[in-house]
C-alpha cells in the first residue's frame, strides 16, 4: 500500500471529499459571504483536515491538502517489520539531524517515519534517536517544534503511563 501522505496532488485528491463553508473569523463582512473554508477529507481513511485562514478558497484548498497529509502522517502508522536491520530511509538521511521545513514535500513522510520508530521503540525518545541516527535533543526538538505532533506524542505516552516528555 502506497502511503497516502506520499501520493501526488492528483492522485491523492482522487481520494478525497471536499466541501466549502462560510466560517468566522478575519476578513471582514466579505469572508462571511463566501464560502471560502475548506473541509478535506480522505474517503478510506474518514480522516479529515480543515483550512480557513484564508478568504480565498482556492488558498483554503492548498492549505487543506497540506493539513490533511500532516494528519494523515500523524495518524497511520505501519509496524517496522525487521527492527534488527531496520536503516533510515536515505531520503530521510539527507536530512541530518531531522532538520527539515515543515513546508517541504517531505515533511509529512519525515513525520510518519519518526511516529513509526517511536512505536516500534515502545515510545522511548532515547531508543528511537539511536534507531534514526540523530541525537536524543534532535529528535525531541524536531517533535517539539510542530506542536500537532508534540501533542500526539505526549498524549500517546501519557495513555501507556509515560512521562511526558518536556523541552527545556
Amino acid at each position: 500500500m502506497n502511503n497516502p501522505w506520499d501520493l501526488p496532488d492528483g492522485k491523492l485528491l482522487a481520494e478525497c471529499r471536499f466541501e466549502t463553508y462560510t466560517a468566522s473569523g478575519p476578513g471582514g463582512q466579505k469572508r462571511n459571504k463566501t464560502q471560502a473554508a475548506v473541509r478535506i477529507t480522505h474517503t478510506p481513511t474518514k480522516i479529515h483536515a480543515v483550512a480557513t485562514d484564508s478568504r480565498s478558497q482556492r488558498e483554503n484548498r492548498i492549505h487543506a491538502l497540506r493539513n490533511l497529509r500532516h494528519k494523515l502522517a500523524i495518524e497511520i502508522r505501519r509496524e517496522i517489520p525487521d527492527l534488527v536491520n531496520y536503516h533510515v530511509p536515505n531520503w530521510l538521511a539527507e536530512y541530518g539531524g531531522l532538520h527539515i521545513n515543515a513546508k517541504n514535500p517531505r515533511y509529512a513522510g519525515a513525520i510518519a517515519e519518526v511516529l513509526d520508530v517511536l512505536k516500534a521503540m515502545h515510545w522511548s525518545v532515547s531508543k528511537s534517536a539511536v534507531m534514526l541516527g540523530v541525537t536524543t535533543s534532535a529528535l525531541t526538538r524536531f517533535l517539539h517544534d510542530d506542536p500537532p505532533l508534540w501533542a500526539h506524542v505526549n498524549q500517546t505516552r501519557s495513555l501507556l503511563g509515560m512521562n511526558l516528555l518536556r523541552r527545556d
